[in-house]
Parts: C-alpha cells; sequence; structure tokens
C-alpha cells in the first residue's frame, strides 16, 4: 500500500505557526483569528481526504 501525499497538513501548520506568532504582536493584531480559523478548515479538508 502507498501512503497519499497529504499537503494540507504542513499548510496548516505553518498557518497555525504564523497565527499563534501574531497572536502575541502588540498592538494587536486582529487578522490573526481568521488564519487560525482557515487553518483549522485546511486542517479538516486535509483530514477529511486522508479517511478516503
Amino acid at each position: 500500500m502507498e501512503k497519499s501525499k497529504n499537503t494540507y497538513t504542513p499548510i496548516s501548520l505553518m498557518l497555525t505557526t504564523v497565527g499563534t506568532l501574531l497572536i502575541t504582536q502588540n498592538p494587536p493584531f486582529y487578522l490573526d483569528i481568521a488564519i487560525l480559523c482557515v487553518a483549522l478548515v485546511i486542517g479538516f479538508i486535509g483530514y477529511k481526504k486522508g479517511e478516503k
């Protein structure tokens, strides 16, 4: 059995890292919430495609 290559995991991890770094910035940068939500959606899509 060959394992499928999941490109969603690295993208999701990168967006999570960027969003987490933006949370620690002063003054508050509210785009971090949107970035973390996008990372969550991409991670979920990757999980669902990995099940197939």
